[in-house]
């Protein structure tokens, strides 16, 4: 087949099955980014249309333009009073929840060498990795779920968060240990210092920037140009923070939160004038969130492939991270008042996305050692923990709320 023919066939398949994938979601609450994994393995290693090789040249681009549409979307429809009551014990949530995710994740490879799944050669340096890799829940995964289903407030924004910030703690902990291990040093405080930076770097930019883009909002609502200006000032302010040394994802988000309640801060900062986001932006905005997550999630299928041993373990590692889910996360709800339902619904959010594909790349390309099996693992793991979200969240969500817990 022609290979212009054969690339408009899977692009047109993509597109029809994430809109039938979204079709499904409204009414089974299956996660639609399952079916486009599937269509992903199907392209990848069943017919070989694209090759592991082809697809890590672009995974750097494409993953990095994917965050910015998604945290966009997410964060412009949080409402910004509840992330201020949800923010503390989300903060507490992320931590644990990665630090049990890396414990567990370590252990367990270390655990599969010996029971032959892993290679021999595996050592300590790519079980941490591995753990930091998916140590953090997916802001594409549960913010669609959120945007296309109702679920309660306090849940959405707690788990809204955590996978914001977990995706932060990820990001700076593999990137602080690429360059430790790179260089053959320890771990010392300078990766703590490095996540404080960019904590810090990347909240103060993006609330700064969107603050100054509220101000905006009136002139841009009569111009109809206003998408493709506001996403040029995305994807510079995700530029700018990242050159910065701060966190990219986290500038972006807290850009989208403050545009997207601009009343809020237009009200707070005493603005006469009525501000919010425009619904054409919103519109064209979720139509292009669309198209990109479509891509991604194929390509994390195609990603896919042998050694299937190596696939094995990997989606042995998603039943470790919602087992280490548990204690996590009922130590980060202790005195909340979540009921029952809503407390089903944050222990099953365990799904791994962008982050993880994209660090999965990280330390290959970066030279280290014995790092070429490292991407199968955290690909297999990605869809092992997207399965089991697919088949917990329709189940809580179909609970009858329960009492709130004291």
């Amino acid at each position: 087949m022609d290979p212009v023919t054969q690339f408009l066939i899977c692009l047109a398949a993509i597109f029809l099955i994430g809109t039938f994938g979204e079709v499904v979601f409204s009414r089974t609450k299956v996660p639609d980014v399952v079916w486009l994994i599937l269509v992903g393995i199907l392209i990848g290693p069943v017919l070989h249309f694209v090759t592991r090789r082809q697809l890590l040249g672009v995974a750097p681009y494409f993953s990095a333009l994917t965050l910015v549409f998604v945290l966009f979307e997410g964060g412009s429809r949080l409402d910004i009073m509840q992330l201020y009551r949800a923010t503390p014990r989300a903060v507490l949530l992320s931590a644990l929840g990665f630090l049990f995710s890396v414990l567990g994740v370590t252990l367990g490879t270390l655990l599969m060498v010996d029971m032959g799944l892993l290679p021999s050669d595996w050592t300590w340096h790519q079980a941490i990795l591995a753990g930091t890799i998916v140590g953090g829940t997916s802001p594409i995964v549960i913010m669609a779920a959120i945007a296309r289903v109702g679920v309660p407030a306090r849940a959405a924004n707690l788990i809204s968060i955590e996978s914001a910030l977990s995706d932060v703690l990820c990001i700076v902990a593999v990137t602080s240990l690429v360059g430790v291990f790179h260089n053959g040093g320890a771990v010392g405080s300078g990766p703590w210092l490095a996540l404080l930076r960019s904590l810090t770097l990347g909240l103060l930019i993006g609330a700064v920037s969107g603050a100054l883009w509220v101000l905006m909002l009136n002139w841009l609502k009569h111009n109809e140009h206003a998408y493709p200006i506001t996403l040029s000032a995305l994807l510079l302010l995700y530029v700018l923070v990242e050159t910065a040394g701060g966190s990219g994802a986290l500038g972006v988000l807290a850009f989208a939160v403050l545009v997207g309640n601009a009343g809020h801060v237009a009200r707070f900062a005493k603005v006469t004038a009525e501000l919010s986001l425009h619904d054409d932006v919103r519109g064209f905005h979720s139509q292009m969130v669309f198209i990109v997550k479509s891509f991604f999630f194929t390509f994390v299928g195609a990603m896919l492939g042998p050694p299937w041993s190596l696939a094995l373990a990997g989606t042995l590692l998603a039943v470790v991270l919602l087992v280490v889910r548990f204690p996590g996360a009922w130590l980060a709800l202790l005195g909340g008042t979540l009921d029952r339902r809503q407390r089903h619904i944050v222990f099953l959010s365990v799904p791994r996305g962008v982050a993880a594909g994209v660090l999965a790349t990280l330390p290959v390309t970066a030279g280290l050692p014995g790092m070429e099996q490292l991407p199968t693992v955290v690909f297999a793991c990605v869809f092992g923990t997207i399965l089991i979200f697919a088949a917990g969240f329709p189940l809580a969500m179909r609970e009858q709320p329960g009492e709130e817990q004291a």
